[in-house]
């Protein structure tokens, strides 16, 4: 059953950013997909599932993903008109594998 609230309320977030981007509220949409409220509910179903210990490595490795998220942004704002949208996201999501997994070998 709390599999299927986790399911509604990311879904939730996907709609409702996809809705206030379709009515071009770019940075509202952007607001609602970047706010803390996913990492920070997930912390606290974490904590309430398996306590702290858990919570501290998940936070930390959430770090080594700014990077890596920054060249898939990055990217795609820089292929998007020239590849248009299919090649610019597919580029960005191979971007963000491939700095995620490097930065895994580095660190």
């Amino acid at each position: 059953m709390r599999y299927a609230l986790y399911f509604i309320i990311g879904g939730t977030v996907v709609s409702l950013t996809t809705y206030l981007g379709s009515l071009g509220k770019s940075w509202l949409a952007a607001f609602v997909t970047t706010f803390p409220a996913l990492t920070g509910l997930t912390f606290i179903l974490m904590y309430l599932n398996a306590g702290v210990e858990p919570t501290v490595p998940y936070a930390r490795n959430l770090l080594y993903f700014v990077i890596p998220w920054l060249a898939y942004v990055g990217f795609y704002l820089l292929t998007i008109d020239r590849f248009g949208f299919g090649l610019a996201l597919t580029g960005a999501i191979a971007l963000f594998v491939a700095v995620s997994a490097l930065s895994k070998l580095i660190v």
